[in-house]
Parts: structure tokens; sequence; C-alpha cells
């Protein structure tokens, strides 16, 4: 009796993908971080405001969201763990290898630098808007000084007419004065003449 053969059976295996896992950044809660950090609110924003200032980090790596909803990144975390404990040179080794901000974009995902001459026209239509209003305004200022400056003169001008009109007017009194003085004096002189002839005429009688 012939031992059965063996059949080989060609079977196809699929392979099975083991893609690696996506490398997604952890966020943290402000209460997490805080808790992580053991740090309170006002010393997780002092550190967050020194990461930005002085290293340079921008804010959208940093922390997202708003209000209660903030979330701040595994970045946030290892750099605020650096600063507190006083480790800049791998805070600096980890700034220089975190990832760039993202470029700032308009509206419909155009950059700002394909805006560039319409901002170039718009910044050139305000100079010239500004430059129409400072000379219409320098305009109306030598306008207004030169008017103050008349008004000025004719003031001045018065202030002569009415001194002249005072010194005029001191001068005729004491004209008049002296003139009543000297009729005064006459009419007393021509009294005593009169006074002088009648003794003469009387003694010549």
């Amino acid at each position: 009796m012939e031992p059965e053969s063996l059949a080989v059976i060609d079977v196809e295996v699929e392979p099975i993908d083991n893609p690696e896992p996506e490398d997604e950044e952890t966020w943290y809660s402000a209460v997490q971080i805080q808790g992580l950090l053991k740090l309170s609110k006002a010393g997780l924003q002092q550190s967050i405001s020194k990461l930005q200032s002085i290293y340079g980090l921008d804010i959208a790596t940093l922390r997202r969201g708003a209000a209660r909803a903030t979330q701040y990144s595994e970045l946030a975390l290892k750099a605020c763990k650096l600063l507190n404990a006083g480790k800049l040179s791998e805070l600096r080794k980890l700034v220089e290898a975190a990832p760039a901000a993202p470029s700032p974009l308009i509206a419909g995902g155009l950059a700002i630098s394909e805006y560039t001459p319409a901002l170039d026209r718009r910044i050139t239509q305000l100079n010239q808007n500004a430059n129409s209003a400072s000379a219409s305004l320098n305009q109306n200022v030598q306008q207004l000084l030169a008017q103050i400056a008349s008004e000025n003169e004719a003031a001045q001008q018065r202030d002569s007419d009415l001194k002249q009109a005072r010194i005029n007017a001191a001068q005729n009194r004491g004209a008049a004065q002296a003139l009543e003085i000297y009729q005064a004096e006459q009419k007393a002189l021509n009294e005593v003449l009169a006074q002088l002839r009648a003794r003469q005429l009387g003694g010549a009688e």
C-alpha cells in the first residue's frame, strides 16, 4: 500500500499592514499642565510669556484654544520644566529643534506676500491722503497765522492811536490851563494898572 502523497496547498497570504503609529502631539488642559508643573495659573502664564519673549517660541506651538478650553502642548510642558529647573542649555536645544511657526495666511489660503502689491498701493494711497491732508492743514495754519498777525498789528495800531490821543488830550488840557492862568494874570495885571491910573489921576487933580 503506497503512502498517500501529501498535497502542498499554496495559500496566498495577504501581508498585514502594520502602519507605524502617527506621532500625534499630546495636549494638556490648563489644570493638567499646572499639576504636572506644580505651578499656579499666574506662574504658568509667566513661564509661557518668558518662552515667547525671551526664547522666541511662537504662541501657536505652545497654546491653543481660549478661556476654559485652552490647551497646552507637549512642547510647552517640556520647555516650562526646563525653564523652571534652570536648565537653560537644554532649553535652548529644545527651542532650536522646535517646529517653526506656520506662515500667516489670509482668507482663501493665500500667503500675505501675494497681497504685497495691493498693500503697497494701499500704503501709497494712505501716504498721499496724509500728505494732502497735511498740506491742507498747513495752508489753514498759515492763513490763521496771517490773520492773527494782521489782528495783532491792528491792535497795536489802535493802542498807538489811543496813546497819542491821550497825549494830545493831556497837551490840550495843559494848554487850556496855561491859557486860563495867562488870562487870570492878565486880568489881575489890568486891574492893578487901572488902580494905578486912577490914583495918578486923583493925585493930579
